[in-house]
């Protein structure tokens, strides 16, 4: 059975904002939705396009699997503690462990930024296509990630047309939360573990820059750790999703 792309609506920083803010307050899915609809009642004066964006809303913060509720509960604990420009760092986590369609594209995003400095829609819609299969839903459906991170500030056009780059990169003083993103980006994976040396190369979290040391990873005891020979080490996620 075919994976379900789900993430096809551009969104905003602060409806996600409103979105982990509620949802935090209440889990009463009716009272979630009805908020979020008086919330974007002015940028979305139609139900049907309103709803639509909703529900990739609530499958963000609100309707999620047991196994995203540690990750969940966590942020919860750390969003009041954030300013604006950190709770990026929860949104895209969430995100990740979300929606596997929006993490393979900005994981797309990450190798052509990382390899080639640009990218552009056209290219991720054709390496994505090789993964989940030629989808007449599929140029839509990326055009609407491409969209939102340009809507969060984490990618910028090229004077080239078509073309985007990273904008410059996000950093936070608060490990709590870059710890957390390295966890939900782990378990958010479909492989079964990542070497310790790789994680400030993590394309999926390409916007971000990473301070933490080896050492604030091993002291955080948010992970499995196992040795790869070397001297080397991998990282486990011990509430990691199944493979998708």
């Amino acid at each position: 059975m075919s994976q379900m792309i789900g993430f096809d609506r551009s969104l905003r920083l602060d409806w996600l904002d409103a979105a982990a803010g509620v949802s935090r307050e209440t889990g009463d899915i009716e009272q979630i939705r009805n908020y979020l609809h008086a919330y974007l009642a002015e940028s979305y004066p139609h139900y049907t396009a309103r709803r639509k964006t909703i529900t990739v809303l609530t499958r963000v913060w609100a309707r999620i699997p047991d196994s995203d509720r540690p990750a969940r509960d966590r942020a919860f604990v750390l969003l009041p503690t954030l300013n604006q420009d950190d709770r990026i760092w929860l949104h895209w986590g969430m995100c990740l462990l979300a929606y596997p369609f929006f993490r393979d594209v900005v994981r797309t995003v990450g190798h052509s930024l990382r390899y080639y400095g640009s990218f552009s829609k056209q290219e991720v819609i054709q390496r994505m296509s090789e993964t989940w299969g030629e989808r007449a839903t599929m140029p839509r459906a990326v055009q609407r990630v491409v969209e939102s991170l340009n809507n969060w500030g984490v990618i910028t056009g090229c004077e080239q047309k078509g073309r985007y780059r990273c904008a410059v990169p996000l950093s936070t003083s608060n490990k709590d939360v870059e710890i957390w993103l390295l966890k939900a980006a782990l378990c958010a994976t479909p492989h079964d573990s990542f070497p310790v040396d790789r994680i400030h190369t993590i394309p999926e979290l390409f916007p971000f820059s990473c301070s933490l040391s080896i050492p604030d990873i091993l002291r955080s005891r948010e992970f499995e750790v196992s040795q790869m020979g070397n001297n080397r080490f991998a990282l486990r996620c011990s509430e990691r999703k199944g493979a998708d």
